[in-house]
């Protein structure tokens, strides 16, 4: 093989160029190595955004600007993410719950159409509570239980979360409506391809004697006032690196999986 490069150089006083011509050969016998290739950044990763839309049940209307939101601190501080946006000056949210006087309790399934490896799981939601008759005693959401599982097939399940979040509610006492938004991630290291992944969000509540409801709530504003502010969707996100399952039998393993991406040699 040979590869000839050619300069030109202008501006002598005779105005003539003077060409160098350069050859490189490779020896015989030697072939190009094989070089991992390099890709964009998009192609270590990719964030799956999994609305949490839910069909069963009955859906009840709650104001915003009338309802008491809490938002779900870690560790003290405002929880951020990575999510879709809009902004809109709407009052109005739409919360899907089971039927009246029954807590919440509705489980999610995503099958994946390729063999893959997730690294991050992160949960961006908000349930509500509303008391739409009141005759005594305190309403509130107690507590909000979130479960992951993969679905192990003859293995058994295996559990990557099973988190338990006070959201810290005040009582209600009267006909009122509360939101509580929960945002947080957890690092993990599942693969997922013939072993769905299910997602278990339970609201549980503290009730008295009156009608409530309790739901998720699919569409949500991070603010109460009735004024343009920002919106986004209950969803769960996850961060999923595409895995060479499928065409070499040694990464059908998670561990050697996990070696390949953080540059360790097998």
């Amino acid at each position: 093989m040979q590869l000839a490069v050619s300069l030109w150089v202008s501006g002598t006083p005779s105005s003539r160029g003077l060409k160098l011509d350069m050859s490189f050969r490779s020896q015989p016998g030697f072939e190009p190595a094989l070089i991992k290739p390099t890709y964009d950044v998009a192609n270590f990763g990719h964030d799956n955004s999994l609305p949490l839309n839910c069909l069963s049940g009955s859906s009840v209307t709650l104001t915003p600007s009338t309802a008491t939101f809490v938002q779900v601190l870690e560790d003290s501080r405002v929880p951020i993410d990575e999510v879709d946006l809009f902004i809109t000056d709407s009052d109005k949210m739409a919360m899907v719950y089971p039927a009246n006087d029954t807590d919440f309790d509705t489980s999610w399934e995503w099958t994946p159409d390729m063999s893959a490896q997730a690294y991050q799981i992160s949960f961006n939601f908000a349930v509500g509570m509303k008391v739409s008759a009141y005759t005594s005693g305190n309403f509130k959401i107690s507590d909000v239980n979130v479960i992951c599982k993969q679905i192990g097939g003859g293995e058994g399940d295996f559990t990557y979360l099973n988190k338990i979040i006070d959201p810290g509610m005040a009582n209600m006492v009267g006909v009122a409506e509360q939101v509580a938004i929960i945002n947080f991630s957890t690092t993990v290291s599942a693969k997922v391809f013939d072993k769905p992944i299910t997602f278990q969000i339970k609201v549980n509540t503290d009730n008295a004697t009156g009608t409530y409801q309790t739901g998720i709530i699919p569409l949500f504003c991070y603010l109460s006032p009735a004024v343009p502010k920002t919106w986004t969707t209950s969803s769960v996100l996850m961060h999923i690196h595409a895995d060479l399952a499928h065409a070499f039998p040694i990464f059908r393993d998670q561990d050697n999986m996990n070696l390949l991406d953080t540059g360790i040699g097998l």
